[in-house]
């Protein structure tokens, strides 16, 4: 059986093929163009619908023909999509003005306007904060949680608002353009700090909309992962080259569809995962949320398990930063490879030099929408392969802050999978081991984990694979050990990184 499966990540989509018979093949995949993304006045950052849906078109259709696979061979689809964009379309499901992605803070004002009064904890409103977790067991803070983002467009552009039909995410206006379904994935309400998680209740929250005057003819129905939401339309289908009727599973949110297609599927495995973002994830038995470190544990497509998350907005943005940042230099095109080399030859420590990966603010262990990366101690001898080491190492430095937030709060790991674009590139593996002192191992096919953990949510959906099996279908290609001498130097820069971050916030708040 074969299924088509979809990464909608912030830098493009990822279409891939997989063959699902007693594990889960991976046979192919294809990435026809990049996202434009717009970002206005330093924290809005739109995308388009009609690109990301033409993405989807024109990658299905070269799948399909790159491995000669026919469209009736296709038994499902599914996605893996960025949570905490915020997607408002009209009736007729055309979006009434382009999506706010989760890397958009313009709503600041809003989340202030909500929280930022009265006796505070952890900088919130107490009372606010603990109605908050009461109900939903999520907290929106920040301008870039889909509520404010809601509620902006709703202060700022009236007309706009007012044809408003449906409150959607990414992964959602999806399942709408290929089924003619409006609904929201669990995961998905849930991260909209809107899903009622009280013991014995289920859909929205009806008290929270209230509070946060969310109209609730805005939202849709609630689906689970696993469920068959609908079928392809006969448009749809004309436009993606596939079979009208062809089964379209729900999938989900890239925080479970990275750590299931991780293989980690039992309790206190931990991903780290390092594509436009980053992110750290533990997987747990229950909600929590740590207001003190900014993490939450979220829900996936199997009840019994949440994964506790922490997010590095920029990871490997920051390193694509650095690589066009040196080919500037002498007009090349450094390819990974060359990247790698590059950094292989710099020193731990990268000659001094230290960065922070915070290109577009900081959401955990603190939420800060204002600061930004620092990188200190240039000198005359600093080299393109210093630069892109230390950029590497800062990136390094916040997974193990991550990591060590959460060690405080759950068991994590001993033994960390990593995936990711940034995980094709050896050297950031052993880098990676050699900081946090923990063993790494990659998966194969790193990049597409997220599309791969669409595809076994989607074989559960159909019946041929149940949760079980999963960790034992994931192949482990590469496995890393710190290296001693390099973890102790790492142990007395990781300390400067933090310093560094601390002084910078200092420097932010003025």
């Amino acid at each position: 059986m074969y299924l088509v499966t979809y990464d909608i990540g912030n830098s493009f989509i990822k279409a891939t093929l997989t063959k699902i018979a007693n594990s889960i093949e991976f046979v192919g995949a294809t990435v026809v163009n990049t996202h434009s993304t717009i970002t206005l006045g330093g924290k809005g950052v739109e995308q388009s619908t009609e690109q990301w849906w033409d993405s989807i078109c024109r990658s299905t259709k070269e799948l399909l023909k790159n491995y000669g696979i026919s469209s009736d061979q296709i038994k499902g689809i599914s996605f893996c999509s960025q949570l905490n964009a915020t997607v408002l379309v009209d009736k007729n499901g055309n979006t009434v003005r382009p999506p706010m992605t989760f890397l958009d803070r313009r709503a600041d004002k809003e989340f202030k306007d909500y929280f930022d009064h009265g006796l505070k904890l952890h900088g919130l409103n107490i009372w606010k904060l603990f109605k908050a977790i009461r109900h939903t067991s999520m907290v929106p803070v920040g301008g870039y949680s889909p509520i404010w983002k809601y509620k902006w467009v709703q202060n700022n552009e009236p007309e706009k608002f007012a044809q408003v039909d449906k409150f959607l995410d990414a992964g959602d206006y999806l399942l709408y353009k290929t089924t003619g379904r409006f609904v929201r994935t669990e995961d998905s309400a849930f991260c909209a700090a809107l899903n009622d998680c009280r013991k014995g209740h289920s859909g929205w929250s009806h008290t929270m909309a209230k509070v946060y005057g969310i109209n609730e003819k805005h939202l849709p129905e609630i689906v689970q992962s696993t469920d068959i939401v609908g079928r392809i339309t006969a448009t749809a289908a004309e436009q993606m080259g596939l079979e009208k009727g062809t089964p379209v599973i729900a999938g989900g949110g890239d925080v479970a569809m990275v750590a299931i297609g991780c293989g980690n599927t039992q309790s206190n495995m931990t991903t780290i995962y390092c594509g436009t973002s980053g992110s750290v994830s533990t997987v747990v038995d229950h909600i929590i949320q740590f207001a003190d470190i900014m993490m939450i544990a979220v829900k996936g497509p199997n009840t019994k398990q949440k994964y506790l998350y922490g997010e590095l907005e920029t990871a490997g943005k920051c390193f694509a930063w650095a690589r066009e940042l040196i080919g500037k230099l002498d007009n090349s095109q450094y390819s990974y490879e060359e990247c790698a080399s590059l950094v292989s030859k710099a020193e731990p420590g990268a000659h001094g030099l230290l960065f922070t990966p915070f290109m577009n603010g900081c959401k955990t262990p603190f939420e800060d929408g204002d600061i930004r990366s620092s990188l200190s101690g240039i000198s005359l001898e600093t080299t393109r392969g210093d630069l892109l080491r230390a950029v590497i190492e800062g990136i390094c430095f916040h997974f193990r802050w991550l990591l060590e937030c959460q060690a405080k709060k759950c068991k994590i790991s001993d033994t960390i999978r990593f995936a990711g674009g940034l995980a094709r590139i050896n050297i950031m593996n052993q880098i990676l081991a050699d900081v946090t002192g923990h063993t790494i191992e990659t998966v194969k096919h790193p990049q597409y984990v997220g599309a791969l953990g669409a595809a076994a949510v989607a074989a559960i959906g159909l019946g041929q694979m149940k949760f079980d099996d999963i960790h034992s279908y994931i192949e482990i290609t590469n496995t890393y050990t710190p290296n001693p001498e390099n973890h102790e130097i790492y142990n007395k820069l990781y300390k400067k990184f933090l310093d560094k971050v601390k002084s910078d916030r200092k420097l932010v708040k003025g």
